[in-house]
């Protein structure tokens, strides 16, 4: 079973010369991993959990001074103030959200800066130490997580921790690695400014181009393979005139199949293109043998032909 363990997280308070010094909504968390200053690591993996574990649980969540609801054995007995109360959270680009009703003394001590930063209370499994609950948040003077602070122009804190780790996840380095590796990283994929060697690499039109061409010729050589075998098979009988189209069309498309197709055939159509050795018009014609008109042979044909008798004469 997954072990459960408290953990608190400092950050800057933001204020605005412009708004007022107590914020209503402060950032508790950035998405993802996130790393503190004391090197924890943690992981936000799914910010909208822990706001419907807020919202069925239907109690706003305290904020106090220097996390004294996680620290009451090692503080003398007696009440815990409260310096405000989380009444709603919201997740955003980047991170999770919290709208926190201060109580008065908290905004005077805020407006004083005598507390800058606040700390985020949770819950997280051990194993991967995964956030799971909000416990509710501490005012303090140190900061640890890397998060949204406008406390002045000048004290701004950059908030890069979540481009950072999501770039090392990118380049398969570890969410803590430094900048320099990154760059490193970088720089390897990108190749720096350095042009492509010639040897190794080609146009990819020209690569286009010469597929193109080569595709071409082979369909150009396939076409005129197939003629000479289809005319080859026709010539020699194994297939018709009337099997041509076809064969032609088998021949360009499966060659092997063609091949196995005349294999097995017979030229059954090979009288078609022989010669036949006889002459068109018979023997017993190519000569007219004499014919007498007195013959009763010649009459009938004549009879039947409407013809005189003389005309069958030589």
């Amino acid at each position: 079973m997954s072990e459960i363990e408290t953990a608190i997280c400092d950050l800057e308070l933001p204020q605005d010369k412009s708004a007022p010094v107590a914020p209503e909504w402060v950032h508790l968390f950035p998405n993802g991993v996130m790393k503190g200053r004391d090197g924890r690591v943690f992981n936000l993996a799914d910010p909208h959990a822990i706001v419907r574990e807020f919202n069925a649980g239907g109690v706003d969540l305290p904020v106090d001074y220097e996390h004294q609801n996680d620290k009451q054995a090692s503080l003398p007995a007696g009440p815990v103030p409260a310096a405000g109360w989380i009444k709603e959270l919201e997740v955003r680009d980047d991170g999770l959200w919290g709208r926190v009703e201060w109580t008065a003394q908290a905004s005077q001590l805020l407006e004083s800066k005598a507390y800058r930063y606040i700390s985020p209370s949770f819950l997280y499994l051990k194993p991967g130490k995964v956030i799971s609950k909000l416990k509710g948040a501490g005012l303090v003077h140190r900061p640890n997580l890397h998060l949204t602070a406008l406390a002045s122009q000048e004290e701004t804190m950059t908030n890069d921790t979540t481009f950072k780790t999501r770039l090392a996840t990118l380049l398969k380095l570890k969410p803590d690695s430094s900048d320099e590796a990154l760059l490193s990283a970088l720089e390897k994929i990108i190749g720096g400014n350095s042009k492509p060697d010639p040897k190794k690499y080609v146009p990819i039109e020209a690569l286009q181009e010469a597929l193109l061409e080569r595709n071409t010729g082979h369909a150009a050589m396939n076409e005129e393979r197939a003629a000479a075998k289809v005319d080859e098979a026709l010539q020699g009988g194994y297939i018709s005139p009337a099997m041509k189209e076809w064969a032609t069309a088998l021949c360009q498309q499966d060659e092997a199949s063609f091949d196995r197709f005349i294999e097995k055939s017979t030229p059954q159509f090979a009288h078609l293109f022989k010669p036949s050795g006889t002459s068109a018009t018979p023997p017993e014609f190519a000569r007219k043998a004499p014919v007498h008109s007195s013959s009763d042979q010649a009459q009938a044909v004549c009879d039947q032909l409407g013809l005189e008798p003389d005309s069958l004469e030589d």
